[in-house]
C-alpha cells in the first residue's frame, strides 16, 4: 500500500464565523449528534430535513477565540435558510464567507500516522505559525472516518505559495482532482453534491457514526430512528466494478453517484442484490 502523503484543496467548502450566546443550543436542536460547548474542539454533525434527508454536513471549529463553521458551497444557501427557519429570538449570527482556504492532507493507508505537525489529538484545534504564515489545523477525518489533517489558512497568494512550498519540502504533493476522485471511490468516501444530497439519508450513505441515537429530538430524528429501529433502510452505498457488476449497474434500483474509468459509487436498492 502507498504510504505517501498527498494534499488537496477543498474548494467546495465555505468557512463562516458564528457569533452569539445561543448558537450551540440552536444547533443542538437541529443536529444529529450533540455539540458540546467545549473550547478547542471540532464537532462534525449532520443537519437533516423533516424526511431525514441531508441538508448538509457541517464541521464546527470551536476555538478559544472564535467559532468557525465549515459547510459546503453547493448547500450553503439551503443551510442558511434552514437555520434561519428555526431561529426565533436566539442570539446568533453567521458571517459572510471568509476568505479562507482549506487543505486536506491524507494517505491512502488509513492507518498511517499523520504527524507532520507533531502529535495532535483527534479533533483538537491547533494554531501554528510557519514563518509568518498563520494556520489553524486539526486531525479529523473524511466522512467515512478515514484520517485527514485539515488546514485553514488565508486565501491569498503569499499564504498559498508558502504552504505549497512547505508541503513539497515534506514530500507531500498535490493530488490531481481525477486522482482524488478515484481515491475516494476506492475508499468509499462520500462527498457533498454526490452522495450527500437531499435524495438520501445518512443511513443509506453509511455515516451513522455521526448520529447519536440516544439524542433527544432534532429535525428528522423520528424518521431516522424508525429506519434504524425497524431495519427499514432500503438502500445502501456500494463500490461497484464497472465490468464485474454490470448487472447491478444496469438495474433500475442502482443510482450511480460517482465514477471513474473502472469503478463507481452507487446507492443501490437492497432488494436487487438478492435477485
Amino acid at each position: 500500500m502507498n504510504d505517501n502523503l498527498s494534499f488537496i484543496y477543498q474548494n467546495d467548502l465555505v468557512v463562516t464565523e458564528l457569533k452569539g450566546d445561543d448558537f450551540i443550543d440552536l444547533f443542538n436542536r437541529l443536529s444529529t449528534n450533540n455539540i458540546p460547548n467545549q473550547k478547542n474542539l471540532i464537532t462534525d454533525s449532520i443537519f437533516t430535513n423533516e424526511n431525514g434527508k441531508f441538508i448538509d454536513i457541517v464541521s464546527l471549529w470551536n476555538s478559544n477565540k472564535y467559532t468557525l463553521m465549515i459547510s459546503h458551497a453547493s448547500n450553503h444557501e439551503n443551510l442558511l435558510n434552514w437555520i434561519d427557519k428555526f431561529t426565533f429570538e436566539e442570539d446568533i449570527s453567521i458571517s459572510s464567507p471568509l476568505k479562507k482556504k482549506i487543505i486536506s492532507i491524507y494517505s491512502a493507508n488509513k492507518n498511517k500516522d499523520l504527524n507532520i505537525f507533531g502529535e495532535i489529538n483527534k479533533n483538537e484545534i491547533i494554531n501554528r505559525k510557519l514563518e509568518d504564515i498563520e494556520i489553524t489545523l486539526s486531525l479529523t477525518s473524511f466522512f467515512n472516518g478515514h484520517k485527514v489533517i485539515n488546514l485553514i489558512l488565508d486565501d491569498d497568494s503569499k499564504s498559498i505559495e508558502f504552504i505549497e512550498s512547505y508541503m513539497n519540502s515534506q514530500n507531500i504533493f498535490q493530488m490531481k482532482e481525477s486522482e482524488f476522485n478515484s481515491f475516494r471511490i476506492k475508499n468509499m468516501i462520500p462527498i457533498c453534491g454526490r452522495e450527500v444530497n437531499n435524495l438520501y439519508n445518512p443511513l443509506e450513505i453509511g455515516i451513522s457514526h455521526m448520529i447519536d441515537f440516544d439524542k433527544g429530538c432534532y429535525i428528522g430524528q423520528e424518521v431516522i430512528a424508525r429506519l434504524d429501529t425497524y431495519d427499514k433502510v432500503q438502500r445502501k452505498l456500494m463500490i461497484l466494478d464497472k465490468k464485474k457488476d454490470i448487472n447491478i449497474i444496469s438495474s433500475k434500483g442502482c443510482y450511480i453517484t460517482s465514477s471513474d474509468d473502472d469503478y463507481c459509487l452507487a446507492v443501490v436498492k437492497k432488494n436487487i442484490l438478492t435477485k
